[in-house]
Protein backbone atom coordinates (compact mmCIF):
# COMPACT_ATOMS: atom_id res chain seq x y z
CA UNK A 1 0.00 0.00 0.00
CA UNK A 2 3.02 2.29 -0.30
CA UNK A 3 1.56 3.77 -3.49
CA UNK A 4 -0.78 5.95 -1.42
CA UNK A 5 2.15 7.72 0.23
CA UNK A 6 3.65 9.10 -2.95
CA UNK A 7 1.35 8.70 -5.92
CA UNK A 8 -0.54 11.95 -5.33
CA UNK A 9 2.32 13.88 -3.71
CA UNK A 10 2.61 16.24 -6.69
CA UNK A 11 -1.01 17.32 -6.40
CA UNK A 12 -1.61 20.31 -4.18
CA UNK A 13 -5.27 19.43 -3.67
CA UNK A 14 -7.57 18.34 -0.88
CA UNK A 15 -9.86 15.35 -1.05
CA UNK A 16 -12.69 14.41 1.31
CA UNK A 17 -14.07 10.95 2.03
CA UNK A 18 -17.66 11.81 2.86
CA UNK A 19 -18.59 8.28 4.01
CA UNK A 20 -16.41 5.78 5.85
CA UNK A 21 -17.40 3.45 8.72
CA UNK A 22 -14.06 3.80 10.47
CA UNK A 23 -15.34 2.09 13.65
CA UNK A 24 -15.93 -1.23 11.82
CA UNK A 25 -14.06 -4.33 12.96
CA UNK A 26 -11.71 -4.48 9.91
CA UNK A 27 -10.17 -1.18 11.07
CA UNK A 28 -9.86 -1.97 14.78
CA UNK A 29 -6.18 -2.91 14.73
CA UNK A 30 -4.87 -0.04 12.57
CA UNK A 31 -7.43 2.76 12.27
CA UNK A 32 -4.85 5.43 13.16
CA UNK A 33 -2.63 4.16 10.35
CA UNK A 34 -5.62 4.20 8.00
CA UNK A 35 -6.19 7.87 8.83
CA UNK A 36 -2.48 8.61 8.38
CA UNK A 37 -2.44 6.90 4.95
CA UNK A 38 -5.51 8.89 3.93
CA UNK A 39 -3.82 12.14 4.92
CA UNK A 40 -0.71 11.12 2.96
CA UNK A 41 -2.91 10.60 -0.12
CA UNK A 42 -4.39 14.10 0.23
CA UNK A 43 -7.61 13.00 1.96
CA UNK A 44 -7.65 15.56 4.74
CA UNK A 45 -11.22 15.05 5.92
CA UNK A 46 -13.19 11.87 6.66
CA UNK A 47 -16.88 11.81 7.61
CA UNK A 48 -17.92 8.80 9.71
CA UNK A 49 -21.68 8.04 9.73
CA UNK A 50 -23.32 5.98 12.44
CA UNK A 51 -25.63 3.04 11.83
CA UNK A 52 -27.34 2.96 15.25
CA UNK A 53 -26.88 4.52 18.67
CA UNK A 54 -23.65 2.68 19.66
CA UNK A 55 -21.92 3.26 16.31
CA UNK A 56 -23.01 6.90 16.30
CA UNK A 57 -21.31 7.23 19.67
CA UNK A 58 -18.25 5.46 18.26
CA UNK A 59 -18.18 7.90 15.32
CA UNK A 60 -18.08 10.81 17.77
CA UNK A 61 -15.18 9.24 19.68
CA UNK A 62 -13.21 8.96 16.44
CA UNK A 63 -14.04 12.57 15.57
CA UNK A 64 -12.72 13.63 18.97
CA UNK A 65 -9.49 11.69 18.39
CA UNK A 66 -8.57 13.10 14.95
CA UNK A 67 -8.74 16.71 13.76
CA UNK A 68 -9.85 15.78 10.24
CA UNK A 69 -12.51 13.26 11.24
CA UNK A 70 -16.16 14.30 11.66
CA UNK A 71 -19.24 12.32 12.69
CA UNK A 72 -22.81 11.85 11.54
CA UNK A 73 -25.41 10.19 13.75
CA UNK A 74 -28.47 8.18 12.86
CA UNK A 75 -30.08 4.77 12.38
CA UNK A 76 -29.49 2.79 9.18
CA UNK A 77 -32.60 1.12 7.68
CA UNK A 78 -30.98 -2.25 8.27
CA UNK A 79 -30.71 -1.45 11.99
CA UNK A 80 -34.20 -0.10 12.71
CA UNK A 81 -35.03 -3.14 14.86
CA UNK A 82 -32.53 -1.87 17.44
CA UNK A 83 -34.07 1.61 17.50
CA UNK A 84 -36.19 2.70 20.46
CA UNK A 85 -38.12 6.00 20.53
CA UNK A 86 -36.49 6.97 23.82
CA UNK A 87 -33.12 7.03 22.01
CA UNK A 88 -34.14 10.24 20.23
CA UNK A 89 -33.21 12.24 23.33
CA UNK A 90 -29.64 10.94 23.04
CA UNK A 91 -29.52 11.67 19.28
CA UNK A 92 -30.72 15.20 20.01
CA UNK A 93 -27.88 15.65 22.48
CA UNK A 94 -25.27 14.21 20.11
CA UNK A 95 -26.29 16.67 17.40
CA UNK A 96 -25.14 19.50 19.66
CA UNK A 97 -21.57 18.17 19.56
CA UNK A 98 -19.33 20.52 17.50
CA UNK A 99 -17.96 17.68 15.36
CA UNK A 100 -21.33 16.12 14.52
CA UNK A 101 -22.06 17.66 11.13
CA UNK A 102 -24.93 15.56 9.75
CA UNK A 103 -27.73 13.10 10.42
CA UNK A 104 -26.96 9.70 8.93
CA UNK A 105 -26.76 7.10 7.74
CA UNK A 106 -30.54 6.95 7.41
CA UNK A 107 -32.89 5.93 4.64
CA UNK A 108 -34.60 2.86 3.17
CA UNK A 109 -33.40 -0.58 2.07
CA UNK A 110 -35.72 -2.91 0.18
CA UNK A 111 -32.92 -5.29 -0.82
CA UNK A 112 -32.35 -6.85 2.59
CA UNK A 113 -35.80 -6.42 4.19
CA UNK A 114 -39.30 -5.98 2.80
CA UNK A 115 -41.27 -7.12 5.82
CA UNK A 116 -40.85 -3.86 7.75
CA UNK A 117 -41.16 -1.19 5.07
CA UNK A 118 -43.55 1.03 7.00
CA UNK A 119 -41.35 0.96 10.09
CA UNK A 120 -38.31 1.84 7.97
CA UNK A 121 -40.24 4.83 6.63
CA UNK A 122 -41.42 5.85 10.11
CA UNK A 123 -37.88 5.82 11.53
CA UNK A 124 -36.47 7.61 8.51
CA UNK A 125 -39.12 10.31 8.82
CA UNK A 126 -38.22 10.89 12.47
CA UNK A 127 -34.58 11.44 11.55
CA UNK A 128 -35.41 13.66 8.57
CA UNK A 129 -37.37 15.86 10.98
CA UNK A 130 -34.51 15.74 13.48
CA UNK A 131 -32.12 16.98 10.78
CA UNK A 132 -34.45 19.81 9.86
CA UNK A 133 -34.83 20.80 13.51
CA UNK A 134 -31.05 20.93 13.98
CA UNK A 135 -30.29 22.58 10.61
CA UNK A 136 -28.13 19.57 9.64
CA UNK A 137 -27.81 17.83 6.27
CA UNK A 138 -28.69 14.14 5.90
CA UNK A 139 -26.71 11.19 4.55
CA UNK A 140 -29.24 8.96 2.81
CA UNK A 141 -29.01 5.23 2.14
CA UNK A 142 -31.20 3.79 -0.60
CA UNK A 143 -31.19 0.32 -2.07
CA UNK A 144 -33.88 -0.74 -4.53
CA UNK A 145 -36.12 2.02 -3.16
CA UNK A 146 -34.98 5.29 -4.68
CA UNK A 147 -38.43 6.47 -5.76
CA UNK A 148 -39.89 5.84 -2.30
CA UNK A 149 -37.00 7.60 -0.57
CA UNK A 150 -37.36 10.63 -2.83
CA UNK A 151 -41.07 10.67 -1.94
CA UNK A 152 -40.16 10.73 1.77
CA UNK A 153 -37.76 13.63 1.30
CA UNK A 154 -39.99 15.80 -0.89
CA UNK A 155 -42.38 17.04 1.86
CA UNK A 156 -39.38 18.42 3.75
CA UNK A 157 -38.53 20.52 0.69
CA UNK A 158 -41.96 22.16 0.87
CA UNK A 159 -41.65 23.32 4.44
CA UNK A 160 -43.63 26.35 5.54
CA UNK A 161 -40.48 27.68 7.20
CA UNK A 162 -37.43 29.11 5.45
CA UNK A 163 -35.51 25.91 6.16
CA UNK A 164 -35.43 23.01 3.75
CA UNK A 165 -33.61 19.71 3.97
CA UNK A 166 -30.24 19.22 2.31
CA UNK A 167 -27.98 16.21 2.00
CA UNK A 168 -26.51 13.47 -0.15
CA UNK A 169 -27.86 10.29 -1.69
CA UNK A 170 -25.00 8.04 -0.62
CA UNK A 171 -23.63 5.45 -3.09
CA UNK A 172 -26.19 6.63 -5.62
CA UNK A 173 -28.07 3.72 -7.17
CA UNK A 174 -29.92 5.57 -9.93
CA UNK A 175 -29.29 6.60 -13.52
CA UNK A 176 -28.99 10.02 -15.13
CA UNK A 177 -32.76 10.61 -15.11
CA UNK A 178 -32.95 9.77 -11.39
CA UNK A 179 -30.00 12.07 -10.73
CA UNK A 180 -31.87 14.96 -12.32
CA UNK A 181 -34.75 14.44 -9.86
CA UNK A 182 -32.31 14.39 -6.93
CA UNK A 183 -30.60 17.54 -8.22
CA UNK A 184 -33.99 19.28 -8.41
CA UNK A 185 -34.39 18.49 -4.70
CA UNK A 186 -31.10 20.28 -4.07
CA UNK A 187 -29.34 17.09 -2.97
CA UNK A 188 -25.89 15.81 -3.85
CA UNK A 189 -24.95 12.53 -5.52
CA UNK A 190 -22.44 10.26 -3.75
CA UNK A 191 -20.04 8.18 -5.84
CA UNK A 192 -18.09 5.17 -4.51
CA UNK A 193 -15.57 2.64 -5.77
CA UNK A 194 -17.90 0.70 -8.15
CA UNK A 195 -17.65 3.58 -10.65
CA UNK A 196 -14.15 2.26 -11.35
CA UNK A 197 -15.42 -1.21 -12.34
CA UNK A 198 -15.25 -2.10 -16.02
CA UNK A 199 -18.91 -3.17 -16.37
CA UNK A 200 -20.47 -0.27 -14.40
CA UNK A 201 -21.95 1.19 -17.58
CA UNK A 202 -24.87 3.05 -15.97
CA UNK A 203 -22.50 4.74 -13.51
CA UNK A 204 -20.08 5.58 -16.30
CA UNK A 205 -22.81 7.30 -18.27
CA UNK A 206 -24.12 9.15 -15.21
CA UNK A 207 -20.76 10.45 -14.02
CA UNK A 208 -19.64 11.43 -17.49
CA UNK A 209 -22.65 13.76 -17.84
CA UNK A 210 -23.59 14.99 -14.37
CA UNK A 211 -22.45 18.43 -13.27
CA UNK A 212 -19.52 18.07 -10.86
CA UNK A 213 -21.09 20.72 -8.63
CA UNK A 214 -23.48 17.99 -7.41
CA UNK A 215 -20.97 15.18 -6.78
CA UNK A 216 -19.42 13.98 -3.51
CA UNK A 217 -16.64 11.37 -3.26
CA UNK A 218 -17.03 8.53 -0.75
CA UNK A 219 -15.53 5.13 -0.05
CA UNK A 220 -18.22 3.48 2.11
CA UNK A 221 -15.20 1.78 3.69
CA UNK A 222 -14.60 -0.97 4.53
CA UNK A 223 -16.98 -1.89 1.68
CA UNK A 224 -17.00 -1.23 -2.11
CA UNK A 225 -13.27 -0.84 -2.77
CA UNK A 226 -12.27 0.67 -6.12
CA UNK A 227 -10.28 -1.17 -8.78
CA UNK A 228 -7.61 -2.57 -8.37
CA UNK A 229 -8.52 -3.37 -4.74
CA UNK A 230 -11.77 -5.30 -5.31
CA UNK A 231 -12.16 -8.02 -2.73
CA UNK A 232 -9.94 -6.22 -0.22
CA UNK A 233 -10.68 -3.83 2.61
CA UNK A 234 -11.54 -0.35 1.37
CA UNK A 235 -10.09 2.73 3.06
CA UNK A 236 -10.20 6.54 2.71
CA UNK A 237 -6.77 6.69 1.09
CA UNK A 238 -8.32 5.21 -2.06
CA UNK A 239 -10.50 8.28 -2.69
CA UNK A 240 -8.04 9.60 -5.34
CA UNK A 241 -8.69 6.45 -7.41
CA UNK A 242 -12.38 7.33 -7.53
CA UNK A 243 -11.53 10.94 -8.37
CA UNK A 244 -9.21 9.73 -11.13
CA UNK A 245 -12.04 7.75 -12.73
CA UNK A 246 -14.43 10.70 -12.48
CA UNK A 247 -11.80 12.91 -14.15
CA UNK A 248 -11.46 10.36 -16.96
CA UNK A 249 -15.24 10.26 -17.46
CA UNK A 250 -15.58 14.05 -17.31
CA UNK A 251 -12.57 14.62 -19.60
CA UNK A 252 -11.01 16.93 -17.03
CA UNK A 253 -8.04 17.06 -14.67
CA UNK A 254 -8.14 15.22 -11.35
CA UNK A 255 -7.39 18.57 -9.69
CA UNK A 256 -10.72 19.87 -11.02
CA UNK A 257 -12.51 16.90 -9.47
CA UNK A 258 -10.71 17.36 -6.14
CA UNK A 259 -11.33 21.10 -5.99
CA UNK A 260 -15.01 20.96 -6.98
CA UNK A 261 -15.98 18.01 -4.79
CA UNK A 262 -14.19 19.52 -1.80
CA UNK A 263 -16.03 22.79 -2.41
CA UNK A 264 -19.27 20.79 -2.50
CA UNK A 265 -18.42 19.29 0.90
CA UNK A 266 -17.83 22.76 2.32
CA UNK A 267 -21.15 23.99 0.94
CA UNK A 268 -23.11 21.04 2.32
CA UNK A 269 -21.45 20.14 5.62
CA UNK A 270 -19.53 23.26 6.65
CA UNK A 271 -21.55 26.26 5.39
CA UNK A 272 -20.87 28.26 8.56
CA UNK A 273 -17.13 28.10 7.91
CA UNK A 274 -17.35 29.60 4.42
CA UNK A 275 -16.38 33.22 4.12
Amino acid sequence: QGWSKNRWAGLIVRFVDTHCHLYYRPYQQDYAEVVRRANAAGVETIIVPGLDLPTSQAAIRLAEEFDGVYAAVGVHPGDVDSFRPEQMAEFNTMLLHPKVIAVGEIGLDYYHRKDNLQYQKDVCNQFLQLALDHHKPVILHSRECLIDLIALVQPFQQSSTDRVLSGVFHSFEGDLRDAEVVKQLGFFIGVCGPVTYKKAHIKHELFSKIDLSKVLLETDGPFLPPHPFRGQRNEPGYIPLIAEKIAELQLCDIKDVANQTTRNVENLFFPDQLS
